[in-house]
This record gives C-alpha cells, sequence and structure tokens, in this order.
C-alpha cells in the first residue's frame, strides 16, 4: 500500500512475479472499465505480466459499493489460497481494505430528499458549504475522507444524519497470515512524483478521456480527481492549466490523506522502495 503515485503496480508486480502469485487489487476506482488514465489504472502490458483481479471488471453504471466488493474480494482470496501460497494485495483506497479485513458496520440508508438538497446547496455555494456542514456534524471525519469530492461528502452527512439499517459485514475469519507492507518516500520527492505523473497523464490524453466522459460527469464513480477538474475546464469554469494545476494540488492532498490513514495502522512495516524489492 502507500500513496498515490509511490510505485504501488510496478512493486506488486515484481513481488507477484518474485513469488509466483497474482494480484488483487483494492482501488476503489480502478474496477471501471471505463476509466483508465485518471485513476493511473495498470496498462494492458502490466496486465499481462501477472493476472490482476478487480481490474476493468465492473462498469460505472453498475450498482457497486465497498460492500459488494468487500465480499467480492474475500471470495477471491479464498478461491487463489487453493491454488498458491501467496497473494499480492495492492491499492490506496485503505477503507476499502479495512472492509476486506474487519467488515462493516451498518450504514444508514439512501436519503433521495437529503441528497438532493445537498446536492443543489453544493450548485448553489459551492463545496465549501459541504465541507462546513459535514464539520459542524463530525469535524473528525472531514479529516479522513477527500474533502474534495462532493459525492463523498454528502454521502459522509448522509450517513452522519441518518439511522441504521441491517446491512453488516462480520470480521473475515483469515486462513492466511498477512503482512503490511507501505511505500515510503520523503514528501517532497512524493509530491515531486504526484507533479511528474499528473503531466504525463495530459501527455496521455487524459483531456481526451474526460471529454469523452463528460456527459456522465454526474455518475459517482467521476466524482474523482483528475476528472472533476477537466469537467470544469470542459464546461468554461476555468482554463486548462489551473484544471492542471488543481489536478496537482488535490492529488497531493488525497496522498496526504492516505498516508494520515495508514499511519493509523501500527501493524503496517514502512519502507524504501529498494527495502521492498529486496525482500
Amino acid at each position: 500500500m502507500g500513496a498515490t503515485a509511490s510505485g504501488k503496480t510496478q512493486l506488486a508486480i515484481h513481488l507477484a512475479k518474485q513469488y509466483s502469485c497474482e494480484v488483487v487489487s483494492f482501488d476503489s476506482r480502478q474496477f471501471y472499465k471505463e476509466l483508465g488514465i485518471a485513476v493511473a489504472k495498470p496498462s494492458s502490458a502490466e496486465l499481462k505480466e501477472v493476472p490482476h483481479h478487480f481490474i476493468n471488471h465492473k462498469s460505472i453504471f453498475d450498482d457497486y459499493n465497498i460492500f459488494h466488493y468487500a465480499i467480492d474480494c474475500r471470495n477471491k482470496i479464498n478461491q487463489l489460497f487453493t491454488s498458491q501460497k501467496y497473494i499480492i494485495l495492492v491499492g490506496g483506497s485503505g477503507l476499502y481494505l479495512n472492509a476486506v479485513l474487519n467488515g462493516l458496520d451498518p450504514l444508514p440508508p439512501k436519503n433521495i430528499n437529503l441528497r438532493d438538497r445537498l446536492q443543489k446547496n453544493f450548485q448553489d455555494k459551492g463545496i465549501d458549504y459541504l465541507q462546513n456542514e459535514l464539520i459542524k456534524l463530525n469535524p473528525k471525519k472531514m479529516k479522513k475522507i477527500d474533502s474534495f469530492n462532493p459525492q463523498r461528502l454528502i454521502r459522509a452527512i448522509e450517513i452522519e444524519l441518518g439511522g441504521e439499517t441491517t446491512q453488516k459485514l462480520p470480521s473475515f475469519e483469515k486462513p492466511f497470515e498477512l503482512e503490511k507492507i507501505a511505500i515510503q518516500w520523503e514528501r517532497e520527492t512524493l509530491y515531486n512524483r504526484i507533479n511528474d505523473r499528473v503531466d504525463k497523464m495530459v501527455e496521455m490524453g487524459l483531456l481526451k478521456e474526460a471529454q469523452k466522459l463528460f456527459p456522465y460527469k454526474e455518475n459517482n464513480a467521476l466524482k474523482t480527481v483528475g476528472y472533476a477538474e477537466l469537467f470544469d475546464y470542459i464546461s468554461g469554469q476555468v482554463t486548462l492549466e489551473i484544471a492542471v494545476n488543481k489536478i496537482k494540488q488535490h492529488s497531493r492532498n488525497y496522498a496526504k490523506r492516505q498516508l494520515t490513514w495508514f499511519n493509523r495502522d501500527s501493524k503496517i512495516r514502512w519502507m524504501q522502495n529498494e527495502q521492498i524489492l529486496n525482500l
């Protein structure tokens, strides 16, 4: 695991080859087949090097959430362990990994009226409105989620104001030993990697990808760093330069939140990339 742009994909492939095993992704966006450059999905060549699971297996139009993923991932892990000794899990979505390993508490049902009201206020008043509403309800939660993602903010507010439903996933009965390793970089180095990767994404055709997805911009899967900023450019709200700089800024913000999440887990071993290669 590790922050965005830390080199998780390449390292996972290297380790999977070394241990003759397969890769299971816990990235919350890479399983959508319509998404590509912005979510730093493994390339076609990389996917051919070792078998990957939960990459390109769902559509943005499917009803698929963290609960479904956690169940599917547990089933896949159990299946893979019938034929191999090791599995490499890789990703940066700590919440998804936590759901697989430790389960999920009951969540409130959808409140369509509340969502519509919050969405309207967001459109009228901007992202600051949603951020302030969540801070009033639960300032600690504000520090844990993507605070520039309106859909995440709306759902967080909804959870704070809602009642419990019966959907619950118990902790995983793990028939395996677990080793948690995170890639560590100096902050300045990591931020430079993020900035460089955004520039490369633009060179690879990120804008063209966003233009293709623009008609579906209200889809929850597209409330994602890399698309949301370019949708603002496409709709004439900002210049392309501002949009690209916003992608870099929001990616750095996201990396900081990822590191905060992972740092709470005392069982994680933080290692330099070169150290992990020598495991």
